[in-house]
């Protein structure tokens, strides 16, 4: 079973007399891919490499990942030499060499490395790769991250999402929710994993009312344009732990979120949470 993070869909007024809210559930396994917008593999054809092969695309890389951090994090330095650690993942996760390895990344042990937003690299002494894994600063102020997207190429940015983070597109009113941990991928996989999930909620589906079955539907359509950027659109992410990076970041604008009393979740949210969830849930104050 994938990963999965809570998508949260709040249809405009526009598209119906009657506002709809969809929750979901948003899957990081199988085709995230769009219908008839990619290539035979699933991907855009414009994206080489091990981009199109993260979270969203293909589990393989975020379990190197997950690994890849599992190791860090038992480590004493805070540098670490990245060949070793390379050898590591490839006795823990059964690959046989290093190409085997650079096979499932869709690219180069150091180009994946220095791909990854938390991660920073160098050479040392000796020219050595060496990396280590951002942790987060437990102070960070909570923020509004804003990026303009203006081409595809925007949407090849590689984004670490923080657990409690969230991703709003404004103008469609759409809400991607927040997550049980973090996610790495790139923007384009979050919006395809998004528009994915929705189409796969209404596909066959008999018990819909038809008003409800043509917003949704609208939203999808909405989300296959800005796939293919058919006009410049804003991304925001609210980040109340202010761990989120974008990568590349130039453009990215930082302003102070201001963050609202916790309210107790509907009870569609709740169905999907642990007793112990739950009862700290129902423990809030109603805001």
């Amino acid at each position: 079973a994938g990963r999965r993070a809570r998508l949260v869909v709040a249809l405009p007024a526009s598209q119906s007399a009657v506002e709809h809210r969809v929750v979901l559930e948003l899957s990081s396994a199988g085709d995230t891919g769009s219908r008839g917008r990619m290539g035979d593999e699933g991907v855009r054809p414009e994206a080489a490499g091990w981009v199109p092969r993260l979270g969203g695309g293909h589990q393989e890389v975020d379990r190197i990942l997950d690994e890849l951090e599992q190791i860090y994090a038992s480590q004493p330095n805070e540098w670490l030499v990245a060949d070793p650690i390379a050898s590591m993942v490839m006795r823990e996760e059964g690959y046989e060499d290093e190409d085997e390895l650079e096979d499932a990344l869709g690219g180069s042990w150091e180009a994946f490395l220095g791909g990854m937003p938390h991660i920073e690299v160098r050479r040392n002494a000796r020219d050595d790769l060496e990396f280590k894994v951002l942790k987060p600063d437990p102070d960070a102020p909570p923020r509004r991250l804003t990026l303009r997207v203006d081409s595809r190429d925007d949407l090849w940015r590689v984004l670490f999402k923080a657990p409690e983070a969230t991703i709003l597109i404004p103008h469609l009113e759409f809400e991607i929710g927040a997550d049980h941990k973090r996610r790495v991928d790139t923007l384009y996989n979050y919006i395809a994993a998004a528009e994915w999930n929705l189409s796969s909620h209404i596909r066959g589906r008999k018990d819909l009312a038809a008003e409800y079955v043509v917003a949704i539907s609208e939203t999808v359509e909405q989300l296959l344009g800005l796939l293919d950027v058919e006009q410049p659109f804003d991304l925001v992410l609210n980040d109340p732990a202010g761990a989120s990076i974008f990568k590349p970041d130039h453009g990215v604008a930082s302003t102070p979120l201001q963050l609202e009393p916790a309210a107790r979740p509907p009870a569609a949210v709740m169905a999907d949470m642990t007793e112990e969830e739950e009862a700290e849930a129902l423990a809030r104050p109603l805001s």
